[in-house]
């Protein structure tokens, strides 16, 4: 409809009829145009003509002035009222900056990663500044920046004029415009906030800058017309241009005296008056200064446009004397009676305009195609235009990077924005009342309503997440915040929010809370092995008393004797504690091994006849090798052992049959695979897969099935070792081990143990276990004063003369007291005051090449290839075994 038809249907909808001109009138045009019309009534033909020009000059004049100075008010109304809202959108880009400075603390320079992701969520939540956000140090150099890949993040930008004088200010400050180096030549507008520390020392400068040249706020004002060629345009207290219709003028400076109406504002002068336009033509421009910025908010019309109604009514005035004139005094009074009355029915309407409440009431009526006509359409026209700028905002909603909604006071929707529809794939008649609610998941629909029904009952603000449909098909995760805001008139006026996609940011959360319990699994396991080796190195020592003990007694004792039965019992349960041991080593890492290089295939064929003998008839094993051969740097034993372990485990789960698979294969994990499961390094893997088709395992026993002691069987059929030294062996070996479980669909374990490139040996070779004595000098050195009298006595009865030493300093001085007659050294590992490792390298210096054997119930960490000199035969584990001592010293004895 036009604002014609508007007007006229107004009129319609009030009854304009010729009783309500009759009505008495108060401005002083009517009295005027009653007055010269009694005149004229009751003057004589002759001065007809002469009064007729007279008024119709007069009424000219005054309208023409009164008309040119409503339109002066009415700019200069339209020019405040843009102004304030300039300066309360400056207002909201500083405020957002202060909220975000108080945010991110005095310390936010040291902590530039966690600014990082403050300023990105500051950008989400509030794209005021649709250029960048920044963070600058004290020193000005750039420290956090979103978008992060556009910018210079660690470039000095203490040269900008925006730092200098915000440094020099220590407050907010709007810069001039200047060109950005993000995107080249585009010129930018920066606010800076400084943030001091509890000194009131500068500590940082956060910044946000606005693209003079993107689809923002001061671009939506640019695009405002005022009539057919009125413009809006903004300048800074250095003649900048920072808002102008022509794109060509922004950031040009207008030189001094081309533009006397901004010299004139920056002088301090607010007003209206006309004034010549760049371009040569006549203007009426209103100045008017922002509070916020001293910027210039001018508004420019063309005066031929401005003043169309003043000289249509100069001609229309000129033609009515003269008809006037003519017609006498006949007509003088019906067409006196004619022009006033729209004029009076115009002026009745603008009495009458507080009072009316809709736009539709406000539209003044049109009952003539003369210039009071003609002025009633440029005021409805003017109307309109204040209408739009009074709801631009919405047009600005349309386009926010986030979903707006607003709803009236009945808690009907009425509004979404473009980015909503986009999201959803509906049209707007479709999300319109209720509507939107058909896209909430069924699952959150009554979470969602309650929430959002009680929260206009009480008027207040709500904040909730749900799943919403998208237009793909799928729900993703949002988070709702609604607001109430209140009209004009202060009252409650309905709810306005904005809607954020989270559905990334909980699939992050919920990687990051994974990787966090793997993490803790495995501090857990850790601090349980240490525990564990602890205890297994001390019950060493006192197993090897009792093997070394028992061992001789044995010896010393006749076969028939009595005793022989018990000793042996005591050696057997002395060796089931030993296994034990071995076990808690195992777990914990810290057993000692023999690794050389092997082939899994070999190992898994080897095994294949004993599993088979293991494993009873109503389970199927199936055992596949991979086409090469699989060489790894393990000891072959404790592999073996690990593959009994799983195969017997998989066994118990099979009470009533089922399949055991174990399989072999090469494998290459790249970093996507590590950075999923959080942990292992890239590279070449053998995979040895060990499955079966039993009862499986919940989440929770799945977790602890690696702990120590932790066993699901019976009591007294399980010591809850099998699995820990599973895991501790693998970890032994470098690699890593997998277990996937669910209850009823079976078990499968994958061991990851790196690949190397040299061959597997053929064969081995034979070990001759004979036991000889002698008659040479050998140094123990034990700190345990048990096991060292044990292992002397032993020595000494095989004929061998025995110096015994406490720790590594007496070894040191009991070496040097024997002064070379020390054929070989026996030493513990773990000792007081200096560790065997020093102490033999203190005797090394003084006799390099001596004959050296290590021994230890904890570690082998410390030993090294250099000390054992590459020989396993170097080093003995607790507890000992007195055959394999008397065989490892004769052994070395006995070499040239």
């Amino acid at each position: 409809m036009t604002d014609e038809a508007a007007s006229e249907a107004a009129c319609r909808s009030r009854d304009c009829d010729s009783s309500r001109d009759r009505e008495p009138a108060a401005t002083g045009a009517f009295v005027l145009f009653t007055s010269m019309k009694t005149k004229m009534t009751l003057a004589v033909f002759l001065l007809v003509a002469v009064l007729m020009a007279v008024s119709a000059v007069g009424s000219y004049l005054f309208f023409e002035k009164t008309f040119k100075e409503s339109i002066s008010q009415q700019q200069a109304l339209l020019l405040d009222s843009l102004a304030a809202q300039v300066d309360d959108r400056i207002f909201d880009f500083t405020q957002v900056l202060h909220n975000l400075s108080g945010r991110l603390g005095a310390d936010a320079v040291d902590h530039p990663g966690q600014a990082q992701r403050m300023l990105d969520a500051e950008q989400k939540q509030h794209a005021f500044f649709d250029n960048s956000l920044f963070l600058f140090s004290a020193s000005g150099k750039l420290v956090a920046a979103t978008p992060r890949n556009l910018n210079f993040i660690g470039t000095d930008f203490s040269f900008r004029e925006y730092y200098k004088e915000t440094v020099k200010r220590g407050t907010t400050y709007i810069s001039p415009p200047f060109a950005s180096l993000q995107k080249q030549s585009h010129p930018i507008i920066m606010f800076t906030v400084p943030i001091f520390n509890k000194n009131r020392q500068l500590a940082g400068i956060v910044g946000g800058s606005i693209d003079l040249r993107e689809q923002h706020f001061l671009r939506s004002l640019a695009n405002l017309k005022l009539g057919k060629r009125g413009f809006l345009s903004l300048y800074d207290s250095r003649r900048n241009v920072l808002m102008h219709p022509d794109k060509r003028r922004v950031l040009r400076q207008d030189p001094p005296g081309t533009n006397l109406m901004v010299e004139r504002a920056l002088q301090g002068f607010q007003g209206t008056a006309e004034t010549m336009a760049r371009i040569g033509i006549p203007v009426l421009r209103s100045v008017k200064r922002l509070k916020s910025t001293g910027w210039v908010l001018a508004v420019s019309y063309p005066i031929e446009e401005a003043y169309a109604p003043v000289y249509a009514a100069r001609n229309y005035f000129i033609a009515g004397s003269l008809v006037a004139a003519l017609l006498s005094l006949c007509l003088v009074w019906p067409f006196m009676q004619y022009l006033t009355r729209p004029l009076a029915s115009f002026t009745r309407h603008l009495e009458l305009l507080p009072s009316m409440g809709d736009l539709s009431q406000k539209l003044a009526p049109v009952t003539s195609d003369d210039e009071i006509g003609q002025m009633a359409r440029t005021f409805n026209t003017m109307l309109l235009e204040l209408e739009r700028s009074a709801d631009f905002y919405l047009t600005l909603f349309d386009n926010f990077p986030a979903m707006i909604w607003r709803a009236g006071t009945d808690s009907k929707v009425n509004y979404f924005n473009r980015t909503w529809l986009d999201f959803t794939g509906r049209d707007l008649s479709e999300e319109l009342g209720d509507g939107w609610a058909t896209g909430v998941h069924a699952e959150d629909m009554g979470y969602c309503l309650k929430t959002y029904r009680d929260a206009f009952a009480q008027r207040a603000p709500f904040q909730m997440q749900y799943r919403l449909r998208h237009t793909d098909g799928s729900y993703r995760w949002i988070i709702d915040m609604g607001r109430p805001f209140n009209g004009l008139d202060g009252r409650f006026a309905g709810y306005i929010g904005t809607c954020y996609d989270v559905t990334e940011r909980l699939e992050a959360e919920e990687e990051r809370r994974a990787l966090e319990h793997q993490l803790t699994q495995s501090q857990k396991m850790e601090a349980i092995g240490t525990l564990t080796g602890g205890i297994a190195h001390d019950f060493n020592n006192i197993l090897t008393a009792i093997i070394g003990y028992s061992t001789m007694m044995q010896v010393q004792l006749e076969e028939d004797h009595p005793l022989q039965g018990k000793v042996s019992e005591i050696l057997r349960a002395s060796e089931r504690a030993a296994n034990l041991t071995r076990s808690l080593l195992a777990y914990s890492r810290k057993q000692v091994t023999n690794p050389a290089p092997v082939g899994l295939n070999a190992i898994l064929v080897n095994l294949e006849v004993m599993l088979r003998r293991l494993i009873p008839e109503h389970i199927e094993v199936r055992i596949q090798v991979g086409g090469e051969e699989l060489s790894v740097l393990a000891d072959s034993g404790q592999i073996e052992q690990v593959i009994m372990n799983l195969a017997v485990n998989a066994r118990d789960a099979m009470v009533d049959g089922g399949i055991l698979s174990i399989a072999t294969d090469r494998i290459m994990l790249d970093q996507e695979f590590v950075s999923a499961h959080g942990y292992g390094v890239p590279g070449s893997y053998a995979l040895i897969t060990v499955a079966d088709t039993g009862v499986g395992m919940d989440e929770k026993t799945r977790d602890r099935i690696f702990e120590p002691f932790f066993t699901t069987k019976e009591p007294g059929k399980g010591t809850g070792l099998g699995l820990a030294m599973v895991y501790g062996i693998v970890k032994q070996h470098s690699g890593f081990i997998n277990c996937y479980s669910e209850l009823g669909h079976g078990t499968v374990f994958r061991l990851y143990l790196p690949l190397i490139d040299l061959p597997a040996p053929g064969e081995s070779v034979a070990v001759d276990d004979a036991v000889h004595g002698g008659e040479e000098t050998l140094l123990l050195v034990e700190d345990d004063a048990v096991i060292r009298d044990m292992v002397r006595e032993l020595l000494q009865d095989f004929g061998y003369r025995v110096i015994t030493a406490v720790d590594g300093v007496d070894a040191v001085e009991k070496f040097q007291a024997a002064a070379g007659s020390v054929a070989l050294i026996i030493m513990d590992v773990i000792m007081p005051r200096m560790n065997g490792r020093d102490a033999y390298q203190a005797i090394s210096a003084q006799s390099p090449g001596v004959k050296v054997i290590f021994m230890s119930g904890y570690t082998a960490d410390i030993i090294t290839d250099t000390l054992t000199m590459g020989d396993p035969r170097h080093f003995i584990s607790k507890p000992i075994k007195i055959n394999e001592l008397l065989a490892r010293v004769r052994e070395l004895l006995d070499e040239n």
